[in-house]
């Protein structure tokens, strides 16, 4: 079981290792093309730095008042909405990417990273308070 953060993060990048592996063995033996390719390692690219801002922000904000905590995490959170989306519109008009592997990439990996931030700032808070 996942006992710290610090387990957490790197069993989560163990996971993103392991799927682009995947996703590289495929390219290689001619499964995907290579638009297809670069658009699934794009999207993956973007959602692992919104996942790096994210931890960032909440190792932050964890040892701070609730206030700057909430502040920071849900100010954060709409840096990195904005941030994402305006990234997501630039690549989509001016990229030559294939819309469909790139969006589902992003999709897929934002949901992993985003349940991986939530066990993650669980972890954080228990340890803050001293739970078990």
């Amino acid at each position: 079981m996942i006992k710290n953060e610090k387990h957490l993060l790197i069993l989560c990048f163990i996971i993103s290792f392991i799927v682009l592996l995947g996703v590289t063995i495929l390219y290689l033996i001619s499964e995907l093309s290579d638009l297809m390719f670069d658009s699934i390692l794009l999207g993956a690219g973007f959602s692992t730095f919104n996942f790096t801002i994210g931890i960032l922000f909440i190792k932050f904000s964890l040892n701070k008042s609730d206030k700057v905590f909430l502040l920071t995490l849900w100010g954060g959170f709409l840096l990195r909405l904005i941030l994402g989306l305006s990234i997501v519109l630039i690549t989509l008009i001016f990229l030559e990417i294939n819309a469909y592997g790139f969006i589902f990439s992003l999709l897929f990996y934002y949901v992993f990273y985003l349940v991986i931030e939530i066990y993650y700032l669980n972890l954080g808070r228990k340890s803050h308070f001293g739970a078990k």
